[in-house]
């Protein structure tokens, strides 16, 4: 055996006898020490997952809830399916006494109660610091961790900032008393600070704005912990902000009035970027060597695994943190050794329950001959309880992150620990409640098959992943591209209508203007003539044939090759749709995916065309066919300059259709790109044309021609009820009935129901409504609130739509630009001074003092039901706030439109939430989420009503549409015998 080999056995050794030792203290622990009916809803909970799951729902949604009747429906309904017996028993007889669901209530609240004190140490100061105290007292050290509601507007950030500095002030007064234990040299005072609750704006695209504010905001603190020699460490939150919270760790510790502050980052080992950063701040921090060192690393594996796994399968982008719990388990190893090898420059701290990872940490630092003053074990309040005594007793520094708080700011901090504590995966419940042996649980890691991302439906198609701008040199590059864009967009940038071959020009031009700035000309684009029209009818016309005879696979292949092009070009096209069309940086980023996605989804379906099997007897074939119907006629409109016309226009090319896409008169240039990545892909000369010019003239001549079959248009009501008239009208030389494919807008409605999360309700009512200025078909217009919550949502409504960035869309962190043109932008503003006169306006922001065309986010309430303002699809950023008595009037007040395009509802009640699904006049209805945002393949787009005609796009039966069904039927009896049934 080498010498290597010999040591890492010797190790492992003392990792074993540490874990044996630490294992021998024995004793309830956690949820596994609860009482009475607690103890047996738990025992229950462990049993049955999907109980557990129904528990912890209800865990969250309980605090929300209002009086007897409201918590007893609610119990009923997360716990009746899969009740044990004695529970279903017991909930019968108390149904039937007079004050049943009185009894009901108190049980259910004094066991939510029971297990949230588990877990949250107390909520007053002095309670906080007389039990902070009490830990001293028996040798633990601390650190406070204020429990709170999602940060969405200032005052928020205010009150979470002005309670953890009272805490903090408070246990200063007290530091004196608060330990006695010889081992425990660490600051006693220590203060966890979650960076997301300093600023409503802590997102990655508000980069700057975020850290510029967060250690504004958070100075004052720094400077009262420096003086008390306390400790405050920034807690690692979801990967998203993962870089934004090293940049902020890294600029505190390099800032001169700092330079004596204890500060302390957390770091999570399940990221599969880990090891790397930690090595890089190990690096940077290098410098800071000493036998006392003021920063500190408190490695921990993460806290939200489930999140980070969903939202990168959602996204299709490779999940940030390991699969394998084995990886994140030899990730927490390697750190343990790197943190314990760098000790002189960062004091570490290891935040676990898990025996090995704990017993590993310390078996490293005695081969190190380090003392427990060198390093620090952290631990949950409420957790593990026999592991921090037996660990404490052997003279570890011992440090118990204690959250404080609200009982309802705190739910969502109990079900994680709930979950941490009964999920099958938990060291805590292997050891405490399931008693597995020692030596299984401490046996080193072995890696197994990692979890694979859901499969995609269907086979072979996934979601285009979206740009990651939560890292910074994907903002660097969009940043450049931007600027290296800008300057070639002028008045020589000339449009022009474009068939495959050489036209003379129709002489009649317009502009194309920045709507952010007006002053500035992006384009010349060409108004066709009729001869231009007819030209490209022609050219149509000529290169239809022999594309309807290319195979479906053939026609497949072309638009990969087309979705392959704008892959190679993304920022670019991002710099344009910004510039030309003035989206928010997401919102052009989303609207390429988009564009890429319809491409591959439609190659797909497709290919599946034509396989279909039709009733065959004996001695006959039939089969059905697909043929193409012609010439298609796109019309889209400017708010998806990409996504939707490339949808209209893919599907009907892959059908065998020639097209002209006559783009929308504000978002030429980007339509340009739609014809180049034809180009590019192969697409025959003449299959796809570019018409540019105004909608009543160009393409009025279009949707009128009598050889063209097919119309595709989305925009307004009034233009497409104009279409469908003019369509039905047929003309001399006209051999087909043509064919409209209409999406015509909303007047969508989010309910917000009496039981909902108004962390999760309100901003997503505020992007729903204000996202790309509520420039959507999709966009939220009015929202119907639950009585019982309407004054507190509407309060932080108002305060969240203050804290949106109106401005330029060429800084990252803009939230909102301008309106399209100046058309749109006075009659948004004539709509919102009309709407004063009956409706109740409760906020209009500020408009930045730019030459654009701005309109301010508004928001009324009480709104005239029968004013323009409620019943006309605005195309801005104007939000009508209702109140409803019930889910009933709610889900009355949402249908009362004649549009059936998007719905909504935030509720934590599955009866609810089928109810209002059931009754929703909508193409698409959106549970818990915002309205906008459809996906092909996952959300197929559309509605009915007066909302448009056709099948939903980006789902399975939109090609069928850009097609004419054809069956052949084939008697194969000859002479007497069939060759199907003959050998």
């Amino acid at each position: 055996m080498n010498t290597e080999s010999a040591s890492a056995a010797s190790l492992e050794q003392s990792v074993q006898e540490i874990a044996a030792a630490v294992s021998a203290y024995d004793g309830p622990s956690g949820v596994y020490q609860l009482k009475g009916l607690a103890s047996l809803v738990m025992k229950q909970a462990l049993k049955d997952p999907v109980f557990r799951a129904d528990l912890f729902r209800l865990v969250d949604v309980f605090p929300t809830l209002e009086g007897p009747e409201q918590i007893t429906d609610h119990v009923r309904e997360y716990l009746d399916p899969r009740a044990p017996k004695w529970m279903a028993a017991s909930q019968s007889l108390a149904s039937k006494l007079g004050i049943g669901r009185s009894v009901l209530t108190s049980l259910t609240r004094n066991n939510i109660i029971e297990m949230a004190n588990q877990f949250i140490l107390g909520t007053e100061l002095d309670e906080i610091a007389r039990k902070v105290g009490q830990m001293g007292q028996k040798g633990y050290l601390t650190t406070v961790d204020l429990l709170g509601e999602k940060i969405i507007t200032y005052p928020e950030s205010d009150r979470y900032l002005n309670r953890i500095t009272a805490i903090h002030d408070r246990l200063t007064a007290v530091a004196p008393f608060l330990a006695t234990n010889a081992n425990l040299t660490g600051p006693r005072i220590s203060i966890s600070i979650k960076p997301s609750a300093l600023t409503p704006h802590f997102g990655p695209l508000q980069r700057e704005t975020a850290i510029d504010e967060v250690i504004e905001r958070l100075t004052p603190l720094l400077k009262s912990a420096q003086d008390a020699g306390s400790l405050i460490f920034l807690d690692m939150e979801h990967y998203d902000t993962y870089e934004l919270t090293l940049e902020i760790f890294n600029r505190l510790v390099f800032e001169p009035s700092f330079a004596d502050l204890q500060l302390g980052l957390v770091m999570q080992a399940y990221l599969r970027r880990h090891v790397t950063e930690l090595k890089s701040l190990l690096s940077l921090l290098g410098s800071q060597d000493s036998d006392h060192p003021r920063l500190w690393i408190r490695l921990v594996k993460g806290a939200y695994w489930d999140t980070e796994f969903a939202q990168a399968s959602a996204e299709s982008h490779t999940p940030p943190v390991f699969t394998d719990k084995a990886e994140s388990d030899l990730s927490y190893e390697e750190s343990t050794r790197l943190l314990l090898d760098h000790h002189r420059s960062v004091h570490p701290a290891f935040g676990s329950h898990n025996l090995r990872s704990l017993s590993y940490a310390i078996a490293y630092a005695r081969a190190k001959g380090l003392t427990p003053s060198e390093y620090e074990i952290q631990m949950l309040y409420g957790m593990a309880e026999p592991m921090s005594s037996a660990l404490l007793a052997q003279g570890q520094s011992v440090r118990i992150y204690t959250p404080v708080g609200e009982l309802l700011p705190g739910m969502s901090y109990l079900v994680r620990r709930l979950l941490e504590n009964t999920s099958n995966s938990s060291f805590v419940r292997a050891r405490f409640g399931n008693k597995q042996s020692v030596a299984r649980l401490v046996a080193p890691p072995k890696l197994t098959r990692e979890t694979p991302l859901p499969k995609s439906y269907p086979e072979g198609y996934a979601h285009e992943p979206t740009t990651e701008f939560r890292h910074h040199h994907e903002m660097r590059l969009q940043g450049e591209t931007i600027e290296r864009i800008a300057p070639t967009l002028s008045s020589a940038n000339k449009i022009r209508v474009s068939i495959g071959q050489t036209l003379p020009e129709s002489g009649q031009w317009s502009i194309s203007v920045n709507p952010t700035d007006s002053t500035q000309v992006l384009a010349t684009v060409e108004e066709a003539s009729d001869e231009q029209v007819e030209a490209a009818i022609t050219a149509a016309l000529k290169a239809q044939p022999s594309w309807a005879h290319a195979s479906l696979t053939d026609r497949a292949t072309v638009l990969r090759r087309a979705a392959a092009y704008l892959r190679s070009h993304r920022l670019e096209i991002n710099a344009v749709e910004i510039l030309e069309a003035g989206k928010p940086w997401l919102e052009a980023d989303n609207d390429i995916g988009e564009a890429i996605d319809f491409l591959e989804y439609y190659a797909i379906w497709a290919e599946r065309l034509g396989h279909e099997r039709l009733d065959s007897p004996a001695g006959e074939t039939n089969q059905l066919r697909y043929r193409s119907r012609g010439v298609t006629v796109v019309i889209p409109p400017w708010n998806f300059p990409l996504a939707i016309p490339m949808g209209m226009t893919a599907a009907a090319i892959v059908m065998g259709n020639s097209v002209i896409l006559k783009p929308a008169e504000q978002t030429p240039i980007t339509a340009r790109y739609i014809v180049q990545a034809f180009e590019h892909a192969g697409l025959p000369t003449g299959a796809l044309c570019l018409v540019t010019g105004r909608g009543e003239t160009v393409g009025a001549k279009l949707v009128r021609h009598p050889q063209v079959s097919t119309i595709a248009f989305t925009g307004s009501r009034a233009v497409g009820l104009d279409i469908i008239e003019a369509a039905s009208q047929v003309v001399p030389g006209q051999i087909s009935l043509k064919r409209v494919i209409a999406e015509m807008g909303g007047k969508n409605a989010i309910v917000v129901d009496a039981d909902a999360d108004l962390d999760q309700a309100v901003p997503g009512v505020i992007y729903s409504a204000f996202g790309f200025a509520g420039q959507k078909c999709s966009a939220c217009s009015r929202v119907i609130v639950h009585r019982q919550i309407f004054d507190a949502f509407v309060d932080r409504l108002a305060l969240a739509a203050g804290t949106l960035i109106v401005g330029d869309p060429r800084h990252a962190a803009t939230q909102m630009g301008p309106v399209v043109d100046d058309a749109a932008q006075k009659k948004i503003l004539g709509m919102i001074e009309e709407g004063k006169s009956g409706s109740e306006l409760l906020y209009q922001g500020a408009l930045p003092e730019l030459n654009g065309y701005f309109v301010p986010p508004t928001i009324f309430i009480n709104p005239d039901r029968q004013s323009a303002l409620y019943r006309e699809e605005i195309f801005g950023p104007v939000l009508t706030v209702e109140r409803a008595e019930d889910l009933d009037d709610a889900i009355w007040r949402a249908n009362d439109t004649i549009y059936a395009l998007t719905q909504g509802i935030f509720s934590r009640s599955a009866k609810a939430i089928a109810r209002a699904a059931d009754a929703a006049r909508a193409g698409n209805f959106y549970v818990n989420r915002g309205i906008t945002g459809a996906i092909p393949g996952r959300h197929p787009f559309g509605g009915f009503g007066n909302s448009g005609v056709g099948f939903k796009a980006g789902g399975p039966s939109y090609l069928l549409q850009f097609a004419d069904q054809q069956v052949i039927s084939e008697n194969l009896l000859r002479q007497g015998f069939s060759p199907d049934i003959s050998e």
